[in-house]
């Protein structure tokens, strides 16, 4: 293998615009104003017309759309694969929902609640193991294949386990 002065590129799958980001899409900075992601727009919708980026003209747009409006850029940033750009959202996120330092009550009322298990009762009764091989009734085995008997003991030294049985087969 000759070794060559030119890089190899390769070619990766796109991921969607959601994990990307906007910030990484716009070449923005977490704390941008409206005059730096507008000017970042503008540059990043040139080089798609002039083809010197493979980013699509609608995720440019998509970008600033969701950098323009408060509650989507708070999503984007959380859901992006940027950590850079996460650092403030989980303080942002806090202080929307009422929790601060210090203070481990929440100000919001939960959706679910959990239920206690200490009452909970299986809708149906398991049996024991040991009953169950126990209740099994060996057939009777010809007698002119010897490796029969051998193996059926084999497979009922096996430990049950239900998640491992393919209804499919």
């Amino acid at each position: 293998m000759s070794q060559s002065a030119e890089p190899i590129v390769l070619e990766l799958a796109p991921l969607p615009r959601e994990q990307v980001g906007p910030f990484l899409l716009l070449g923005l900075d977490k704390t941008a104003d409206k005059e730096t992601i507008d000017a970042h727009w503008a540059e990043r919708l040139k080089w798609a017309r002039k083809g010197q980026s493979k980013v699509p003209l609608e995720d440019i747009n998509w970008a600033r759309e969701v950098l323009s409006d408060i509650e989507r850029r708070i999503r984007a940033d959380a859901a992006s694969l940027n950590i850079d750009t996460t650092d403030g959202v989980l303080a942002q996120l806090a202080q929307r929902y009422g929790v601060q330092e210090g203070k481990p009550t929440r100000t919001w009322q939960a959706l679910d609640n959990e239920k206690t298990l200490a009452d909970y009762r299986l809708p149906a009764e398991v049996p024991d193991a040991a009953s169950v091989r126990a209740a099994l009734i060996v057939p009777k085995l010809p007698e002119d294949v010897p490796a029969v008997p051998l193996l059926l003991e084999r497979l009922a030294q096996q430990p049950l386990d239900p998640w491992a049985i393919d209804l499919k087969g």
